[in-house]
């Protein structure tokens, strides 16, 4: 249930990718050492810097998903705030929430992100300042990594999305399927695991 690979960049752009993690973590540790946190994602050899202002209802969802996750699954791992990469098409973005398995996790090499393939699940809680960064580049961005499974969870108008199996038919890597739309009360299927989404809060004003 994974995307077929695009062709790597040559070997020039691939160095590119590495110069620019690089840069990414400094602009990072700059925006921390001045009270800021930002993150800094990578695609088109370019870096996108986003400042980040997560909301209380934001916080809340995450730390529920993983409060379920974990009373469901001891292999599995919830990583919050992390970042996916597939260096071999020079992307890298920062999830909300990746869900990997233990196993997976072990056979990482590379402390920078979690290689995409490795990940089961890729979950992003929409923000109201900047929905397109979930709704349109993490959309285009996931399934070519082979991410196989991304869920879009809008405490605007308290819906979910969930978004599987990536392929290339179109000839771009992309969710081949409709995706599946719940509202908030729904019992959610991610891959292996199912969320209950009562518990989740909506934002008071948007």
């Amino acid at each position: 249930m994974s995307a077929q690979p695009v062709e790597p960049h040559p070997p020039a752009a691939t160095a590119t990718y590495d110069q620019l993690r690089v840069l990414a973590d400094e602009f990072i540790d700059a925006a921390d050492r001045h009270g800021n946190r930002v993150r800094a994602d990578i695609g088109n050899q370019e870096i996108t810097v986003h400042m980040m202002s997560p909301s209380n209802p934001h916080g809340l969802i995450v730390s529920r998903l993983i409060v379920q996750i974990a009373g469901q699954d001891d292999r599995a791992l919830t990583l919050a705030e992390n970042r996916v990469h597939h260096p071999q098409i020079g992307l890298c973005r920062t999830a909300d929430l990746l869900i990997v398995t233990g196993e997976a996790y072990d056979r990482q090499d590379d402390d920078f992100a979690v290689f995409a393939r490795d990940v089961s699940v890729a979950v992003e809680v929409v923000s109201p300042s900047n929905p397109g960064n979930d709704y349109i580049t993490k959309l285009r961005d996931y399934p070519r990594m082979g991410v196989p499974v991304y869920a879009i969870i809008d405490p605007r108008d308290g819906t979910v999305a969930v978004h599987s199996g990536p392929d290339t038919a179109s000839g771009e890597p992309q969710y081949r399927d409709t995706p599946s739309r719940y509202k908030f009360g729904d019992t959610v299927r991610l891959g292996e695991w199912t969320i209950d989404t009562s518990v989740f809060p909506r934002y008071r004003s948007t």
